[in-house]
């Protein structure tokens, strides 16, 4: 575990690169999209189209958990039905959310493809296209039966101690992710800032993103696809060892790749994305260290 003095060189570290880019983007915004959109390109596309899972994987793990969990609890029916049914109705429900998100994006580029447009071309807040009905269900129940099978079958070789534990953290890990999402969500609204790709030719409908507009419909600040993706650093949440920091990093480097993407396809100016990775991390912090001080009761200096 890390020692206090550690998160606090981490933190105040983090704090003041936050300050400075968030100062950079009050100058850079505008002309750094302005010089870096292309609508055609892959890199942009691929994670516009698949780097929101984390977001859906932590609940569609946490529900997956709540599943075993409540198969080992036999010895109480009424709430390991219950419990049961609740985590599976998660996982099927994140599941198929998750395939919303991406056939959306997946009919889009194949969309733009056939009429001649550039690839990542779409519409961030509303699908204009999506894929058929029957292929939408079908893609869901391959996805949801391969999800489970995988993760039943990492949790069938831990303890009930274990998974009781893992139940723990998929409380905070969905508290977490939650909350992350309701924050995203809000500011969007009440910030109503114009994206890079719905600017006016003159670009005269450009705000910075000190300037609230109210809810216009416009919804580039902060960034959803940066917020989504840095929650991959919750996945770490349940493992252990090297596993645990290799799910780490790589929950800093996929958001950091995702907030790059979106200020490439257009879809977001710096600010959006630098403000969403690092309000996500942070309420991630909250959360870890919350889950820390609940499970062990006097470490914290505030309950002995």
């Amino acid at each position: 575990m890390m020692e206090e003095s550690t998160k606090r060189r981490w933190f105040l570290i983090s704090a003041m690169a936050f300050i400075v880019l968030m100062a950079l983007a009050t100058a850079v915004d505008l002309p750094l999209s302005n010089a870096v959109i292309d609508y055609g390109s892959w890199f942009g596309t691929f994670f516009q189209t698949f780097g929101e899972f984390p977001l859906y994987f932590v609940y569609i793990i946490s529900g997956e958990i709540a599943m075993a969990y409540a198969w080992r609890r036999q010895d109480k029916p009424l709430f390991a039905g219950s419990l049961g049914l609740g985590g599976f109705v998660l996982t099927a429900w994140q599941t198929k959310q998750y395939v919303n998100e991406t056939g959306s994006y997946f009919a889009a580029v194949q969309n733009n493809l056939k009429i001649g447009q550039p690839i990542g071309k779409a519409n961030s807040d509303s699908a204009a296209v999506t894929l058929s009905v029957a292929a939408n269900i079908t893609v869901w129940l391959i996805l949801l039966v391969l999800v489970t099978i995988s993760v039943q079958l990492w949790l069938s070789k831990k303890s009930d101690d274990q998974v009781a534990r893992l139940l723990v953290i998929a409380v905070f890990a969905t508290a977490a992710a939650w909350f992350a999402a309701e924050a995203n969500a809000t500011l969007k609204q009440d910030w109503g800032r114009v994206r890079p790709y719905e600017l006016n030719k003159s670009q005269s409908d450009f705000t910075s993103w000190l300037h609230p507009n109210g809810n216009n419909g416009h919804k580039s600040f902060p960034s959803g696809h940066t917020m989504a993706a840095t929650l991959a650093i919750v996945l770490s949440w349940f493992a252990t060892g090297k596993a645990r920091q290799r799910w780490f990093v790589f929950g800093i480097v996929w958001g950091a790749l995702v907030a790059l993407s979106r200020i490439r396809i257009g879809a977001h100016f710096f600010s959006d994305v630098t403000f969403s990775f690092f309000l996500t991390a942070l309420i991630i912090y909250i959360f870890a260290e919350l889950m820390t001080y609940l499970q062990t009761p006097g470490d914290d200096g505030l309950t002995q």
